[in-house]
């Protein structure tokens, strides 16, 4: 088996809480769209507050595949700051900020490797 391209990025996923009615189920498409790509990332950096029930469900998640950095956020809670301590906590030379309730296409990293091959 022909193992995948990574690529230095890191996901920054930024979850102030997990009370949105939808949040299990779009949570779950949000990261089938990281597993399922042709391209690998080096990380997934989940931000997160220190709501319990967000906190055991991640803890019971799984992650299969994926590297994933739990940061839990004790100070605001605003999305610049879930995502500046997200960049500040990565080890990859690029970031790419993805919501719960989003989702990538699945050649998004694909297409990144691209353009990255194409400046570099």
């Amino acid at each position: 088996m022909e193992q995948k391209l990574k690529l230095d990025v890191s996901v920054i996923l930024p979850i102030e809480s997990s009370k949105h009615r939808s949040f299990e189920e779009l949570f779950e498409r949000a990261i089938k769209s990281v597993q399922n790509q042709t391209v690998d990332v080096n990380e997934l950096v989940i931000v997160h507050t220190s709501e319990e029930s967000l906190k055991n469900f991640l803890s019971n998640y799984n992650f299969e595949g994926l590297n994933v950095v739990k940061i839990e956020n004790d100070g605001s809670k605003d999305f610049a700051t879930q995502v500046n301590l997200g960049v500040k906590n990565s080890k990859s030379k690029w970031v790419s900020i993805l919501e719960f309730d989003d989702e990538y296409s699945s050649i998004w990293f694909k297409n990144v490797n691209r353009f990255y091959r194409c400046v570099s």
